[in-house]
């Protein structure tokens, strides 16, 4: 009997959901605010590559900012959706004092990832003593950024004991925000796969590159580290450039802290199941490693899930199967409330493995056939989900 025979699996999975429950709340952002003058010179820099609908409201938000951070600078990564129209119209040309700005990036080298590109080129520009790299699709509070500002601070003292390793790499999971039901489903895989299989103690400290972690929605270095190693140029051909990031800070014995930004920062990412779908193939494989890893995970999520409830049809339903299907809920649930997302999700967890299972299989056709397509862009791939 199938549902038996996983639930070893499912307990495990469920023991490592536990130990995140219990760190995620010490990683909640911190409830009160800092001095203003106690905080750190933060340039917070942000990629734009064809987001015309979204500027003028992120532009906003960065206007209605309580605290203001040093700068705040745009790169437009060569848009072709008239992005670089707007903010020529909207926002002056970066120049130092400027505290919102723009600049064009130059035309991308080959073997550079858009994303990667234009995060150097703001780096070079930046001043602060943190840089901060948002995505343009993050929806901020009025607060956002001063928190976040305070939690920076926070993780650096806390690291800056002479026994503990500094803290290089500060990420931030946001409010998962789903514009219909099936993309909700799908989006809700992130978080299961996240806080059922990584513990986070581990993807903060552990030095082993299979527990590396980072969101590239949120991320921020400490500017001397930075021009150090220039970390985005160092990983400049990788597709998932985040968890790239956390790997090679990890590898020079510095720590990541991953912070609970779901009270600070919101996202829609995919607005339809087709962009979600496009969305998520481009990362699929490059999260599982490799195509026969992408394969091999797919399988087991097909056993572990799926099977029990064909098995649990077509036969008679057992105290295993209502067992199996109980904790699958809870795994489900949980991981999708500690994103943002409801936990009712967890009930419907069947549909949002069936449409993982269809984008992992594209995925898979992708990264065989060679090449990877995302913002009006083509990518050839080298091994481990590299793109050049």
């Amino acid at each position: 009997m199938i549902a038996q025979w996983i639930l070893p699996v499912l307990l495990a999975q469920l023991v490592v959901l536990a130990v995140n429950l219990w760190h995620w709340r010490r990683r909640r952002e911190p409830a009160g605010n800092m001095a203003t003058a106690d905080l750190p010179r933060v340039s917070v820099l942000i990629p734009v590559r064809n987001e015309r609908d979204r500027l003028p409201t992120l532009v906003q938000a960065l206007r209605a900012q309580q605290v203001k951070p040093l700068e705040v600078i745009l790169c437009d990564d060569n848009s072709d959706d008239s992005s670089r129209e707007w903010l020529q119209a909207n926002l002056p040309m970066h120049a130092p004092g400027e505290w919102l700005s723009w600049f064009p990036a130059p035309p991308k080298e080959a073997d550079w990832v858009g994303k990667n590109w234009a995060c150097y080129h703001l780096a070079g520009r930046a001043q602060g003593d943190w840089l901060v790299f948002l995505d343009a699709d993050m929806e901020l509070q009025e607060d956002t950024l001063h928190r976040f500002m305070h939690t920076l601070i926070l993780h650096a003292r806390e690291s800056s004991q002479p026994d503990d390793a500094p803290v290089y790499l500060v990420t931030a999971i946001p409010t998962l925000m789903a514009s219909n039901l099936l993309v909700g489903l799908l989006k809700a895989l992130l978080p299961f796969s996240i806080f059922t299989l990584l513990p986070l103690p581990l993807a903060e400290r552990h030095p082993h590159r299979a527990f590396a972690f980072a969101n590239g929605q949120v991320i921020a270095f400490p500017r001397d580290y930075y021009m150090r190693v220039h970390p985005h140029c160092r990983v400049r051909h990788v597709i998932l450039e985040d968890v790239a990031l956390a790997r090679l800070v990890k590898s020079e014995g510095a720590q990541v802290r991953i912070i609970d930004g779901r009270r600070l920062l919101r996202v829609q990412m995919y607005r339809t199941l087709r962009e979600a779908i496009d969305g998520f193939s481009k990362n699929g494989v490059a999260i599982c490693g490799s195509v026969p890893g992408a394969v091999a995970i797919s399988f087991a999520l097909a056993i572990v899930y799926l099977l029990p409830l064909v098995e649990g049809m077509a036969r008679a339903l057992t105290a295993w199967h209502g067992i199996a299907w109980a904790i699958s809920v809870g795994l489900f649930a949980l991981s999708a409330q500690m994103a943002g997302l409801p936990r009712w999700y967890g009930l419907l967890y069947p549909v949002g493995l069936i449409l993982g299972e269809w984008t992992l299989w594209r995925s898979i056709i992708w990264y065989t056939r060679g090449t990877v397509q995302w913002k009006g862009r083509t990518y050839s791939l080298r091994s481990g989900g590299q793109a050049g």
